[in-house]
C-alpha cells in the first residue's frame, strides 16, 4: 500500500539521485523506451508498436494504470520511490504520472520536468524547447571530429546525452544546479556504454575549466532581454540580450583545441547607430587568429525594433534576427 505522504508535486532531483531505487527506475525506463524506438521530439511522437501505447503515454507525464507503470519501471519499490521522491503521483483511483516527459530523438533522450504547481514560474527552471532541438541538429552539423566535447548551459543534458554518439568526453555544464541535477538523472535514461562518457558539472560558463583542451564546444545561452525574461534564469541574456551571449562566446571559444569548433545559438542585433554586437565581437576573434561566420536559423526571436513602435522596443535597434555563430580555432 502507498501512504499519503508519497504523494508529493514538488520536482526534487537532489532527493532521486540519491535514491537507489528511484535511479533504477529511471535506468529501466530507458532501456524499455530503447527497445520500443521511443522519439518525442516537439512536434514530433514515435514508437515501433502501438502495444506500447502505455509506455509512450507513461513517458509524456500522462497517467496511465499502476500495473504497466510498474513494469516498465522494474518493480513496486521503484515505482514507490519515484513517488517518494516527487518524480512521480498518483491518485486515489490509482492512476500513475511521472512529474516529466522524456524527450528523445532516437540516439539520446533526457528528462524534461514539468513547472511546479505554482502561480510563477521558478526563476531556477529547467528549460527545453524549439532552440534545443536547433541546438542538436546544429550539434550534428559542426560537432564532426575530435575526443572531447562540452555542452555550456546544457539544461536538461540532450544536447550532451546526443553528443556521447560522437565524442569520447561529454562534459554538460550549467550554473543551474537544478538543472546539472536534471541531466544527471538524464545520464541515467542512457545505455552503460553512453552514460560512462556523460559527465555532469555545474559551473560558471567557463570558469575553471582548462583552455585549449575540447574540441567541440556548444551553446545555446539565455539571450533574451531582461524586460522579456521576467526573471527566468534560463532567458535572461542581459539588458539587450546579448550580454550574457557575450561572455559564453568569449569564455567558450578559449576552451578550444587547435583544429576545434565552436557554436552558439544568439541574437545578431544590429542598431541605427551602426553598431552590432556580435559581428564586432567575431571581428575580434579573427583578428586573434579565428576563423568565424554567421548562418541564420528559422527561429523567432523577442525583439521589437524601432519601425514596430513598441514600448518594449530596445532603444536604436533597427533589425534583430536569430542565428548560429561558428568559430574555428585554426590548427
Amino acid at each position: 500500500m502507498i501512504s499519503d505522504s508519497t504523494l508529493r508535486t514538488k520536482w526534487a532531483p537532489e532527493t532521486a539521485l540519491n535514491s537507489p531505487s528511484a535511479r533504477h527506475a529511471i535506468q529501466e525506463l530507458g532501456q524499455q523506451l530503447a527497445h520500443a524506438g521511443f522519439i518525442n521530439r516537439f512536434g514530433r511522437l514515435q514508437i515501433d508498436d502501438e502495444k506500447n501505447a502505455a509506455l509512450a503515454e507513461l513517458a509524456l507525464g500522462k497517467y496511465i494504470a499502476v500495473a504497466p507503470a510498474t513494469r516498465f519501471l522494474g518493480g513496486p519499490q521503484s515505482l514507490v520511490a519515484l513517488l517518494e521522491t516527487g518524480l512521480a503521483t498518483i491518485t486515489e483511483e490509482s492512476r500513475f504520472s511521472l512529474s516529466f516527459e522524456v524527450l528523445s530523438d532516437g540516439k539520446a533522450m533526457a528528462i524534461l520536468p514539468f513547472l511546479d504547481s505554482s502561480a510563477e514560474v521558478p526563476f531556477d527552471s529547467v528549460y527545453a524547447g524549439t532552440d534545443t532541438w536547433l541546438l542538436r541538429d546544429q550539434a550534428w552539423k559542426y560537432g564532426l571530429h575530435g575526443k572531447r566535447a562540452i555542452d555550456l548551459g546544457t539544461g536538461t543534458g540532450l544536447v550532451a546525452a546526443f553528443l556521447t554518439s560522437r565524442y569520447e568526453t561529454v562534459i554538460a555544464a550549467d550554473i543551474n544546479q537544478r538543472a546539472t541535477q536534471t541531466a544527471q538523472l538524464s545520464r541515467e535514461l542512457l545505455p552503460d556504454s553512453a552514460k560512462s562518457r556523460m559527465h555532469v558539472v555545474t559551473n560558471d560558463v567557463a570558469t575553471g575549466l582548462r583552455p585549449g583542451t575540447f574540441d567541440f564546444v556548444c551553446i545555446n545561452s539565455p539571450w533574451v532581454p531582461a524586460h522579456r525574461a521576467v526573471g527566468r534564469l534560463y532567458s535572461q541574456g542581459g539588458e539587450t540580450g546579448f550580454e550574457l551571449p557575450r561572455r559564453f562566446i568569449l569564455e567558450g571559444t578559449e576552451l578550444l583545441a587547435p583544429g576545434g569548433t565552436f557554436i552558439a545559438l544568439c541574437a545578431e542585433l544590429s542598431f541605427t547607430d551602426g553598431s552590432n554586437p556580435l559581428r564586432e565581437l567575431l571581428d575580434v576573434l579573427e583578428h586573434n587568429g579565428f576563423a568565424t561566420f554567421i548562418e541564420p536559423t528559422p527561429a523567432p526571436h523577442p525583439f521589437h525594433t524601432a519601425a514596430d513602435g513598441t514600448a518594449e522596443t530596445l532603444p536604436g535597434l533597427e533589425t534583430a534576427r536569430h542565428v548560429t555563430a561558428v568559430v574555428q580555432r585554426n590548427l
